[in-house]
This record gives structure tokens, C-alpha cells and sequence, in this order.
């Protein structure tokens, strides 16, 4: 294989191909660099698989649910209201269990009030629950932006919920990847420096010693390991595999150990 095929195959060929150890050392940083940002490329990539897999077909199911089972809201400045005149709503799901429930005729809420719902709303006030508390908004026309032009009646559909939901889902494919590609990005980045800081060690046990540049790019594909093994737990939820984070430092450097060694030209030669 050629540089460039050991680069891109590397994810798999890094856990048992000497050469792919070989081409870093003669590398510059950016090798390491760019092999980083591939990496979190391709993990953007499985989670993005996963999501659309398993969790945006639940999404929609129950997104479906609600297009069906909501009932109809009127908004005006003063509040909240139901369009058949009741005070009082429940939205239950077989699965989930109560999500909103609404009543015109409170205007506060407690914890006995909520239950087991995740939203409850007022005719004037929306609750929900966030690390055990009761937080509220106020959804009349004071509680809106100053200066902001207010319609007089707004009618809230089931239609018009699921259009939300679909035009919000639209945006967070585009946002969440690059968000998760940046985070994925500098979390490798920086993982591969500290790694490094081993790398130094390792390197004091070499014949043919190493600068830094190669130090570091042997770091971050030695860390493939843990990587994919990761990935694998993810795609394949098995107990065996669910290990401390602890084993993945450790493969991580075994790796890292048997990469300085088998890239150690000089030390080779002697022992021949």
C-alpha cells in the first residue's frame, strides 16, 4: 500500500498492518492532524446512521401520534384555550405515558400537579420539569419579546405541530453533525496530545529516537483501537463489550508500545 491507502484504510488496517505505523513515523504532523479529524468524520457519520435508524422512525411515529390525538389550541395575547370550550385536556401515549396535560383553570402548579406528565400548561403559564424542579414560562402576549408584532388569535393543530416537528428536524441534520464533527474534532485532537505525552516515554526506550511531529502521529492512529472498539459498542449492545473506559487506555497504549517498536529501524537492524 501506498501513503495515501494506509491513510484511508487505516481505521481497520491500523490494528494489524506494521505499515501503517511505518508511513506516520515518515510523516509530518499533519498526517496526524487530518487522520484526527477523519476519524471524527467517520464516527459523525455512524452516529448519523444510527439516528436516522432508530431514532428519527420513533420521532415520527411520534410525531404522527400527536398529529392525530392533539387537541385543538387557540392563542390569543391574553392565553391558552381549548377550541371545543372543555378547561381541561390530557394528552396520554400508549408507550410514554402522560406528556401534556392542560388545564385553564390553574394558575400555578406544583409537583402534585404534574404527576408523572412532562408538560403541563396553563392558561396563561407552560411548566416542565428540569433537574427536579418545576420551571415556567409565561405564554401570554406580556410574556413575549417587547416591541414584537403579536397576531390576535393563532389556532394550534396537530397539523401545525408536525410541521414544526419536521422543519425542526430539518435544521438539526444539518446542525447536529457539524456540531458533533467539531466536538468529535478537538475531543480526538486533544486526546492524541495526552497520548503523546506517553509517546515521549516510549520514545526514551527507541534506538533510532523520534521527534515529536512523528511521536504525535504515531499516537493518533495507535489510539484506532479504542476508536472502533467504541463504535463497535455502539452498533453491537452487548454486555461483553460494555468495558470501563479504563481497558480502552490501556489497548490504547499497548498499541501505542508495539507501534514505537515495530517502527524502531535501528533497533531491528541490531538485533539482527
Amino acid at each position: 500500500m501506498n501513503k495515501i491507502q494506509t491513510f484511508f484504510t487505516a481505521p481497520i488496517t491500523a490494528l494489524f498492518y506494521p505499515p501503517v505505523y511505518k508511513d506516520a513515523v515518515r510523516s509530518s504532523a499533519s498526517r496526524g492532524v487530518l487522520y484526527s479529524l477523519y476519524l471524527a468524520g467517520l464516527s459523525v457519520v455512524l452516529l448519523t446512521i444510527i439516528f436516522s435508524v432508530k431514532i428519527v422512525p420513533q420521532a415520527d411515529a411520534f410525531a404522527d401520534w400527536v398529529k392525530t390525538n392533539m387537541p385543538v389550541l387557540i392563542w390569543t395575547p391574553a392565553g391558552l384555550s381549548l377550541e371545543n370550550g372543555q378547561t381541561t385536556a390530557t394528552l396520554v401515549h400508549p408507550q410514554y405515558g402522560t406528556i401534556v396535560v392542560f388545564d385553564a383553570t390553574k394558575t400555578s402548579v406544583t409537583e402534585a400537579d404534574m404527576g408523572k406528565a412532562y408538560v403541563f400548561v396553563t392558561a396563561s403559564k407552560f411548566f416542565v420539569r428540569r433537574s427536579g424542579q418545576l420551571e415556567s414560562r409565561d405564554i401570554t402576549g406580556s410574556g413575549m419579546r417587547p416591541g414584537q408584532q403579536l397576531p390576535p388569535k393563532v389556532r394550534i393543530t396537530g397539523d401545525i405541530a408536525v410541521k414544526m416537528y419536521q422543519n425542526i428536524k430539518k435544521t438539526m441534520m444539518f446542525i447536529v453533525p457539524a456540531v458533533l464533527f467539531v466536538f468529535f474534532s478537538v475531543f480526538f485532537l486533544i486526546a492524541n496530545l495526552f497520548y503523546s505525552l506517553a509517546g515521549l516515554l516510549f520514545n526514551l526506550m527507541r534506538v533510532e529516537k523520534l521527534g515529536y511531529a512523528a511521536i504525535f502521529n504515531l499516537a493518533c492512529f495507535a489510539t484506532t483501537a479504542a476508536v472502533m472498539l467504541t463504535g463497535l459498542r455502539v452498533l453491537i449492545p452487548l454486555r461483553v463489550l460494555a468495558l470501563p473506559p479504563v481497558f480502552g487506555i490501556l489497548i490504547n497504549l499497548v498499541y501505542m508500545f508495539v507501534a514505537f517498536k515495530i517502527t524502531d529501524v535501528n533497533n531491528a537492524k541490531a538485533k539482527a
